[in-house]
């Protein structure tokens, strides 16, 4: 008699839910990286608008600067004035919204513009008719979460 060779057989009953078991653990590294990766990339965006706010707001009042040197002494004495005497005028100052400019992703930055002028005579000497104003421009914007304000001043002679 010839014997036939025996098929071993497999018990696949307790060996069916380990692929179902690595699948999911591999799923659950790879979500975890990718949000690893998400949050580094949020990260690195928040740092920029920052740096962008800032450069924005720099260069708006670096304009300012140079607005408050070009302007002639009579306009900044007249009555509508756009530096007012913070002692005498009413209202004591102006205050407006501006444009900074636009982000990348195309949201308009827009900040509060305060300015007003004080007089710097000295009260000592009147022989001489000078007249000495502080020229002050004072920018409040909000970067993210938080709030941050710049200023310049100009000392502006006849």
């Amino acid at each position: 008699m010839i014997s036939t060779p025996q098929i071993p057989t497999r018990r696949y009953r307790n060996e069916s839910g380990i692929v179902l078991m690595e699948v999911t653990v591999a799923l659950g590294l790879t979500v975890f990286l990718a949000l690893l990766v998400m949050k580094g990339s949020l990260l690195a965006l928040s740092g920029n608008q920052w740096t962008v706010m800032q450069t924005l707001s720099d260069a708006y009042m670096t304009r300012e600067t140079a607005l408050s040197n070009r302007i002639p002494m009579s306009d900044l004495t007249a009555s509508p004035s756009l530096w007012p005497d913070q002692a005498s005028d009413n209202p004591p100052t102006t205050v407006q919204t501006v444009t900074l400019g636009i982000l990348p992703s195309g949201s308009v930055v827009q900040a509060q513009l305060t300015r007003f002028r004080t007089n710097e005579t000295p009260a000592t000497n009147t022989d001489i008719s000078l007249v000495v104003l502080r020229l002050y421009s004072v920018l409040s914007f909000q970067a993210g979460e938080k709030s941050y304000v710049k200023t310049r001043s100009t000392l502006r002679s006849q």
